[in-house]
């Protein structure tokens, strides 16, 4: 069974250098994950996706659509129908996707975020764990305290 900890870090560089040395002591890429604030988000990925809101407005657009085209023949109910089943599919994509570690990470360690600090998840069975400790402490990653 794997434990998960999360490292802080302050940098890019040393993010990326702290994901090859836990990659170096096996850790895979779909058991490490990055939190950070949206901007930062966008320097390592530019196309990372908007928070969750996103899913949200998509429903109200496709609500708002079929209400200003008449030729789809949905009723106002019917737009508000489509309106919230677009709201429901907007928040179940992203935990089907796997975004719920990136949300609980986020909740728990928010001042961290805000603050521009870079958060490293990584997921690993405990006899690892301690060989990828040694191994980012190397590169200034600092391990959060664990939940209570």
């Amino acid at each position: 069974m794997k434990t998960r900890t999360v490292y802080a870090l302050d940098t890019l560089p040393r993010l990326t250098n702290a994901m090859d040395a836990a990659r170096g002591c096996g850790v895979t890429d779909d058991d490490l994950a990055v939190v950070a604030r949206h901007d930062i988000e966008l320097r390592i990925d530019p196309d990372a996706p908007e928070p969750a809101p996103h899913g949200q407005l998509t429903g109200l657009l496709a609500g708002l659509s079929a209400v200003t085209v008449p030729t789809l023949g949905v009723s106002i109910a019917g737009a508000g129908l489509i309106n919230l089943i677009g709201n429901a599919v907007g928040g179940w994509v992203p935990a089907l996707a796997g975004d719920t570690v990136d949300d609980e990470v986020r909740r728990r360690y928010h001042d961290e975020v805000d603050a521009g600090r870079i958060l490293l998840v990584v997921d690993a069975e405990p006899e690892r764990q301690a060989r990828v400790a040694t191994a980012l402490a190397a590169h200034g990653a600092r391990p959060m305290a664990s939940a209570g």
